[in-house]
């Protein structure tokens, strides 16, 4: 039911109906009128048929009449009666009796003067004399069902007639008699259905022929291009502006495909113009974000820092004074003690840990007196030298190739040149600690593609460090080396920050670790 709603509600469908309505109505009429027409004419031209019989009885028994020879009358009468066609004929006197018929049975008798073939001359109250010839032909059916032409003609008192010595009627007398032959119509009949079944079957092959055709103009030229256009907005409302209608035509329906076309074009236009709008807004939404979670996170740890800086502060105080004062009679009583005495070496442990506990106890003071950098121009790639000439000549670097790349297109920017060294130092320290057995460090410095920051990347190719150890590294005091105090990264990250820059981190267990760091140009 569906499906039938829809195409009784297509624009096809009612240009066919309303077209096919149009041509059954004008087949319909001109087979009605050809019908009527064809038959008219060919009772006209039986009524011209059975006109020229009359006359030529009224000419054959003319002077068999005159001369009074009744059996010649009747038998010219009966011979042509035999003819195929023909169903009677008889000639009436004044007074309605038949004087001569084919049926012998009705000789003699008086026909009603209120019949079909009276009634035209006796209407009146006194017969007529002159007839119409239209009104001298009728058409009626036999009880067999077919129809039967009559046509009756007078037989008027010629001169001849009433100068006869063998007659007695009046010159008076306008009227003799009437002649009434009656012609079977069962063969035009016949001829009429046939034709009417022939125009019939041409009229119904004619109409499914050019409702075929129309359909297939229709289905071709409208409802196919319609339905593409239609198929066009459905895509263009899915968000495919890819979809093209043909719009070869000329007519209206090509000319609305190729105003489809070009509005697709600039909808496609205006869409690729407003995913660029909010994919820009949805990059700085991102970067906006990150930038927020990255001061959030910078935040949380300069708290963080903030607390443990003031907790070390304070611990580093009351610790420094006495390991002050066991570091000095440490190195006395070594300097007391022979070079051979076993209690020498038990000083020398005592100095060496004093002196860890010292510098654990300097970096506290350190990571607690962080303050605004002093910033001046410089070059990051001086000062990463910088940084590579006071270590790269330690024992501890001596198997460790250190491998510079550095742009040296990079301009200079605002830094504290003591503080980005102090990163440098410890990056490269945790790389030389990560490669115990040598390796190699690569430290790169280029400038970022949107040309805004400066990006140093410091690759080593130690141990790395475990996936699950990553997020917590920048934390204060955590630390995966047994000796290591937990505080290198976490002054890093925080120097780092105070220059409005990030650290990010990158390593996997035995493939190595590389920190990329990224400072404001300006």
């Amino acid at each position: 039911m569906p499906g039938g709603r829809l195409l009784t509600r297509s624009l096809g469908f009612r240009l066919i109906f309303f077209v096919d309505c149009i041509l059954i109505l004008a087949v319909g009429v001109f087979a009605y009128t050809f019908l009527r027409t064809y038959e008219g004419d060919l009772i006209s031209e039986a009524k011209r048929r059975s006109a020229r019989l009359c006359d030529t009885i009224k000419r054959g028994t003319r002077y068999d009449m005159l001369e009074f020879r009744r059996e010649n009358v009747h038998r010219t009468i009966k011979t042509l009666g035999q003819q195929k066609g023909m169903a009677r004929i008889r000639i009436y006197n004044k007074e309605g009796g038949i004087i001569f018929s084919t049926d012998e049975n009705e000789i003699g008798t008086k026909v009603d003067m209120k019949a079909e073939a009276c009634y035209i001359c006796h209407a009146a109250k006194k017969p007529l004399e002159k007839i119409d010839v239209p009104s001298t032909s009728r058409i009626y059916s036999a009880p067999d069902k077919h129809r039967i032409l009559g046509m009756i003609d007078p037989i008027y008192n010629e001169k001849d007639c009433y100068t006869a010595e063998c007659h007695t009627h009046p010159e008076t007398q306008k009227v003799l008699g009437v002649l009434d032959v009656m012609v079977s119509l069962q063969d035009i009949d016949e001829e009429i259905a046939y034709g009417r079944f022939q125009i019939i079957m041409f009229a119904l092959i004619c109409l499914a022929s050019v409702f075929a055709a129309i359909g297939l103009f229709i289905h071709k030229y409208v409802t196919r291009p319609v339905r593409k256009l239609e198929q066009g907005v459905e895509a263009i409302a899915k968000g495919d502006f890819e979809f093209e209608v043909d719009a070869t035509g000329n007519d209206e329906i090509g000319s609305l495909a190729k105003s489809f076309n070009r509005v697709r074009e600039e909808l496609k236009e205006s869409y690729e113009k407003l995913r660029g709008k909010i994919e820009a807004a949805d990059e700085d939404l991102k970067k906006a974000y990150k930038e927020l979670q990255t001061k959030q996170e910078q935040l949380i740890q300069s708290e963080k820092l903030a607390s443990i800086g003031k907790l070390a502060a304070g611990v580093a105080h009351e610790i420094n004074n006495p390991l002050t004062g066991v570091l000095t009679f440490a190195c006395l009583l070594r300097d007391d003690l022979e070079k051979d005495d076993p209690k020498r070496e038990d000083a020398e442990v005592i100095i060496k840990e004093t002196q860890r506990c010292s510098s654990i106890v300097r970096n506290l003071l350190d990571f607690s007196r962080q303050t605004q950098p002093q910033k001046m121009s410089m070059g990051v790639n001086e000062i990463a030298e910088k940084a590579l000439s006071i270590l790269e000549h330690q024992s501890a670097f001596r198997n460790i190739k250190i491998i510079r790349e550095f742009d040296p297109a990079l301009p200079q920017i605002m830094v504290d040149k003591d503080k980005i060294q102090q990163v440098f130092i410890n990056l490269l320290t945790n790389a030389q600690e990560a490669m115990p057995e040598g390796g190699s460090v690569t430290i790169t410095t280029t400038r970022t593609e949107d040309g805004k920051d400066i990006e140093v990347r410091v690759a080593d190719t130690g141990c790395g460090i475990a996936e699950s150890d990553l997020p917590r590294i920048f934390d204060p005091f955590f630390s995966t080396k047994e000796k290591g105090t937990g505080l290198g990264l976490s002054v890093t990250q925080g120097i780092i920050a105070s220059h409005k820059g990030t650290i990010e981190v990158k390593s996997k267990k035995v493939a190595g670790t590389t920190f990329t760091i990224r400072l404001p140009i300006e």
